[in-house]
């Protein structure tokens, strides 16, 4: 009998212990749980031009004066086509044009002389309008060897090819000795002193980031300040996100480092998992005489950090909140 009166005691020892101490919590002061709450979306940094370079006439490749890697300014030569062909075509345009200078000249002489002569009735009217005439087609012809002269001026030029901006070369795809055609990629330049940081973020957050005023990069433990370019008003349909476009306020990282970028929704918020709900109200476990104190939250959200205007020396209960009511006596444990 004496050993079921033992069992039965300890059995209800730990009930009259914590009766008499109160629920074993654990305390910390409101300043220091604090948080700042962020959100991240990740982000690439692009060059506003990266160009594939195509031939624009047929030729075989004489030269590559560029390889993958190097820098090149705008301006710079970067291949060479052979430009035989296209030479001997502008020679021929400006052999005919001079021609029919020549011929245009023979003609304005004949029509002036037949001019005089038609003064004098000396020619007949059909006469003089056939020298007109002539005159007219020989300057036609002129203005079209003109533009034939210009054509072959210019494909002459591009065997000659530059880069548009300055870059780096990303990729080469001619080979010295091949025969190009019209149109097909030799070289790639990407922009280096022209980028802008591209994200994607999400619909629902969108407001929130367009509402920051602390934004910035982070990639491999580094970042960088941003302000925001602008925010596309279309939402893709496959990830309900939104296309942006940031700009570096002071240094950059280089074009194609990828990461993330932050930015600060709120400063100085209590963190969700030190929210509980108790009679249908959020709110904070709070250290008050040896008592749980329950301070409402007004506005709180459920699994959102929330602000907090308290006292920032209050002692917030951080655990053993399962088991608290208001009022219910608490003991701190260190």
């Amino acid at each position: 009998m004496r050993s079921t009166y033992v069992l039965i005691a300890c059995l209800l020892m730990p009930a009259w212990l914590a009766a008499q101490t109160g629920i074993a919590v654990r305390t910390e002061p409101l300043s220091e749980v604090l948080v700042d709450f962020e959100r991240r979306a990740p982000a690439e940094v692009l060059a506003l031009n990266d160009a594939s370079i195509a031939a624009e006439v047929s030729a075989v490749v004489l030269t590559v004066h560029a390889d993958v890697g190097q820098v090149v300014a705008k301006g710079d030569l970067l291949l060479e086509l052979d430009p035989l062909d296209y030479r001997l075509n502008l020679k021929q345009a400006e052999a005919n044009l001079a021609s029919n200078r020549a011929q245009l000249s023979q003609a304005e002489a004949k029509l002036k002389r037949a001019m005089t002569l038609g003064n004098n009735q000396y020619i007949s009217a059909d006469e003089l309008l056939e020298r007109e005439t002539s005159v007219m087609v020989y300057q036609a012809q002129i203005q079209a060897n003109d533009v034939a002269v210009a054509i072959a001026r210019r494909n002459l030029e591009k065997c000659s090819i530059r880069a548009p901006f300055d870059g780096v070369v990303g990729e080469r795809m001619a080979q010295v000795g091949n025969f190009v055609r019209n149109g097909e990629v030799l070289v790639a330049v990407t922009q280096l002193d022209r980028f802008e940081l591209d994200a994607r973020i999400p619909d629902s957050q969108a407001d929130e980031m367009t509402g920051s005023d602390q934004l910035w990069f982070e990639s491999r433990g580094q970042s960088w300040p941003l302000e925001l370019l602008r925010m596309s008003s279309v939402i893709d349909s496959q990830g309900r996100t939104r296309r942006a476009r940031f700009t570096f306020i002071q240094d950059a990282p280089a074009v194609g480092r990828s990461g993330e970028i932050v930015w600060k929704v709120g400063e100085g918020l209590l963190p969700s998992n030190l929210i509980s709900r108790r009679g249908g109200e959020l709110g904070v476990f709070l250290l008050s005489n040896g008592k749980a104190k329950f301070q409402p939250l007004p506005g709180a959200q459920e699994g959102r950090p929330a602000h907090v205007k308290l006292p920032a020396t209050s002692r917030v209960i951080t655990l053993g909140r399962e088991r608290l009511q208001d009022g219910a006596d608490v003991t701190v444990q260190r």
